[in-house]
């Protein structure tokens, strides 16, 4: 890891200046100055912070300039049953078990309910709307939350939504208009600059390791599509020609949960993680890879000018037999003549891919960009 990254690893300690101590005094209201800094530390930090850090360290950001003790940022789906879900999520400043103290009582959500009824808009919980239902009041007085601030985003092209909550906790006053506002602004920037570094995530990968044939995405642990290259949805349905998202085909979830790659008849397809989430590395099936060793061997043998009867006596096997796995490597690679039959062998030779070896995937930071060195403090 670079310097510039470690120093944006280690700087979250010095800009953390949220207090959840009982009259702890507020900083000033984000302004048009600090406001304009925010959003460019946000996309600073989209840039060159590692895909797994970056929704701490943006909230970090946006916290040394705008006061809350804690917040939920994640995303989240409505299936076809109409039940909100919650996909993957940070809790920023709480237990790490707080999605599922959520999920046991919202049915009562009332906060979610406003929100999914305004989507885009910021809506303001004071203490007396957080106790307006016993569920959500006993998740509320555990944390000695007192005020929030929420704010959900659709993403209809991964029929998911964005969602982020900043509380206050007992002590400090309720946000105001004002800070309401700024955070409607806020949040399309904080969504933007998470889908550009997941996006940027992946073509370091991609670069790295000279991926050119690989299709990249970025899921969660069920299997949810959160944010792919523009070839992986073509690619998935190379093998399931139904598939329509946002979830990943059943068989990949099965492997996924099973820490195993999967290996179709004309998609491979590794799972490497990424902190929360994971990366979806999907390639192609070279066309020798639908063959067996003895076809695949037959196959280079003909398309590379030999006949049948040569390949025959050279193998030791039949000219029948010979004609029979000929016929057999025609139907699987889809090809009707030696020509044909050439030069897919070829092309599939520039471009092998070892179906056996693990992908050598690492923790990509990624390079400062030039903005990145402009003054945000």
């Amino acid at each position: 890891m670079g310097e510039d990254q470690q120093k944006i690893l280690n700087r979250p300690a010095s800009l953390r200046q949220t207090s959840a101590l009982a009259g702890a005094s507020l900083r000033p209201t984000m302004n048009t100055e600090t406001f304009g800094k925010t959003l460019l530390e946000l996309y600073r930090l989209a840039h060159m912070a590692p895909m797994q850090h970056f929704q701490r360290l943006a909230l970090d950001a946006v916290s040394a300039r705008f006061d809350f003790d804690a917040a939920w940022w994640g995303m989240a789906s409505q299936p076809s049953t109409g039940e909100l879900e919650i996909n993957a999520s940070l809790p920023y400043h709480l237990p790490d078990f707080y999605p599922s103290l959520w999920d046991d009582i919202k049915e009562e959500d009332t906060i979610a309910d406003a929100v999914m009824a305004a989507p885009g808009s910021t809506v303001n919980f004071g203490r007396k709307a957080l106790l307006a239902s016993p569920g959500l009041a006993s998740l509320m007085t555990r944390f000695g939350i007192t005020s929030c601030l929420c704010t959900v985003t659709l993403l209809p092209e991964l029929k998911l939504m964005a969602f982020l909550s900043v509380y206050r906790m007992e002590g400090k006053p309720a946000f105001t208009e004002h800070e309401r506002r700024t955070m409607q602004l806020l949040m399309p920037h904080l969504t933007s600059a998470l889908s550009s570094n997941w996006l940027l995530h992946l073509e370091r990968v991609r670069a790295k390791r000279s991926a050119g044939r690989a299709c990249l995405g970025v899921v969660d642990h069920r299997g949810m599509l959160y944010v792919a290259d523009q070839s992986l949805t073509a690619g998935l349905r190379l093998e399931w020609p139904q598939w329509s998202g946002p979830l990943l085909p059943e068989p990949l979830i099965r492997h996924l949960q099973a820490g195993t790659a999967y290996q179709g008849k004309r998609l491979s397809v590794r799972l490497h993680e990424a902190g929360e989430l994971l990366l979806l590395d999907l390639r192609p099936v070279p066309a020798s890879g639908r063959l067996s060793p003895r076809e695949s061997d037959i196959a280079h043998r003909f398309s590379e000018g030999a006949s049948y009867k040569e390949i025959a006596r050279d193998l030791g096997i039949a000219p029948a037999t010979a004609r029979h796995h000929l016929r057999e490597i025609y139907r699987k690679l889809e090809v009707s003549d030696k020509a044909a039959l050439a030069h897919k062998i070829m092309a599939t030779d520039a471009g092998e891919l070892d179906v056996e070896g693990v992908s050598l995937f690492e923790e990509l930071p990624g390079a400062a960009m030039n903005f990145g060195q402009l003054p945000v403090g």
